[in-house]
């Protein structure tokens, strides 16, 4: 039982502190601001010190000047809006099985005035060595989080893409969505180089069916907390003839803005439905043939509510029609939802797996093990767990 009572000191202090906090955290957002009226006078003194060095942390290049500001589309059309979310009952070694569920929700919603919003979900059960263990230098473990949540993104992209394609009505724009980030991340890719460290392999035939029907993929992040354009803006402050991080100490002069987040400068720049320019992972002076295939760059934008982060492939970003229905139909979503994007409300109250469903579907396992002779058993620690002596 959590005592609240002996955590009350500690929630003060902390309390305290975030206090302490905000106040620094103005004197680090001016600094920022006058870093970002800056940039556009030369950007090449940012790109040069990044350039000195791959040892750095990530950072993004705007597509246009930093400071450009795009308003909101005048789009009165009708449209048809695609999303996907997933969820999962996790692998619980002291349960009857060993297995996890995924179950993805999916929505198609027309804005035509006739056709019916399509809501539906699909769980999938993993009980498979394949599915369950990870082999790793002869060793084999249980999955881990991370490959877990591969596998659901994975389901989520697929799932998005058969929508698109079995429910996408001709001559209507329309825009798909998943929740979150549509970058599978290569840690070991260069931070200035963008050699697959900002693609989304895991979509890339979503990619495909979207870029092919001129329909936007994006992916809609809400209180992100990247810094990938502060990170940019640091650069300047860098006092080393190359920026090389792994030599710096923790009081380098790069450090006074450290720990701010793009949104919180962006909330000061960018006015209701406005969004800022596109920002692309790595360093631009790449040639476009020489990007990875289904490039992924980002752009910020005001909802009213907050300042949501929308990624997407360059087949979207590079297209200024596709860019613009993005832009609407994300800003649009988000007004029809009040602050979020009312297909992945839809889509992930479809998705989420309740703690009763949980239960009842493990007893739901239980009973068909039974039923077919098989031992069905929890473990010590879970039948105790569920009980109480005193």
């Amino acid at each position: 039982m959590l005592d609240l009572s002996k955590l009350s000191r500690q929630i003060h202090n902390m309390t305290f502190e975030f206090g302490q906090q905000l106040e620094e955290l103005d004197g680090k957002l001016n600094e920022t601001r006058k870093l970002f009226e800056d940039f556009d006078k030369d950007p090449h003194e940012w790109m040069d010190k990044i350039d000195s060095h791959d040892s750095h942390f990530f950072v993004a290049f705007p597509k246009e000047p930093i400071s450009t500001v795009h308003s909101l589309p005048s789009l009165d059309i009708p449209y048809s809006v695609f999303a996907t979310d997933g969820s999962q009952i996790e692998l619980d070694t002291h349960e009857v099985a060993l297995c996890y569920v995924i179950n993805i929700g999916l929505v198609a919603i027309h804005y035509d005035g006739n056709t019916t919003p399509y809501l539906d979900s699909i769980p999938k059960l993993f009980y498979r060595d394949d599915d369950i263990y990870e082999y790793s230098r002869g060793e084999k473990t249980l999955i881990s989080s991370t490959k877990l949540s591969e596998v659901r993104s994975s389901m989520e992209a697929k799932s998005l893409c058969k929508l698109i394609l079995e429910k996408r009505q001709d001559n209507i724009p329309a825009v798909g969505f998943v929740d979150g980030t549509l970058v599978s991340w290569d840690r070991a890719a260069s931070a200035k180089k963008d050699i697959g460290a900002f693609t989304g392999p895991l979509f890339e035939k979503t990619f495909k069916a979207g870029e092919k029907l001129a329909t936007p993929i994006g992916g809609y992040i809400s209180g992100s907390r990247t810094s990938l354009v502060i990170n940019t803006l640091r650069a300047k402050l860098c006092n080393r003839p190359v920026m090389d991080c792994s030599k710096c100490s923790t009081d380098a002069p790069c450090r006074r803005i450290d720990g701010l987040r793009d949104t919180i400068l962006f909330k000061d720049i960018l006015k209701d439905g406005e969004r800022s320019t596109v920002f692309y992972g790595g360093i631009n002076t790449l040639d476009r043939g020489d990007w990875p295939e289904y490039r992924i760059g980002f752009f910020y934008i005001n909802t009213g509510e907050e300042i949501a982060r929308i990624e997407a492939p360059d087949y979207v970003l590079e297209n200024d029609g596709l860019l613009d229905l993005l832009h609407f139909v994300a800003y649009d979503q988000a007004q029809k939802g009040m602050g979020y994007p009312i297909s992945l409300q839809e889509s992930h109250h479809l998705a989420v797996v309740r703690g009763p469903e949980r239960e009842t579907f493990y007893r739901l396992v239980a009973n068909t093990l039974i039923d077919a002779g098989l031992p069905s058993k929890v473990t010590n620690k879970k039948l105790r767990k569920t009980t109480r002596l005193f």
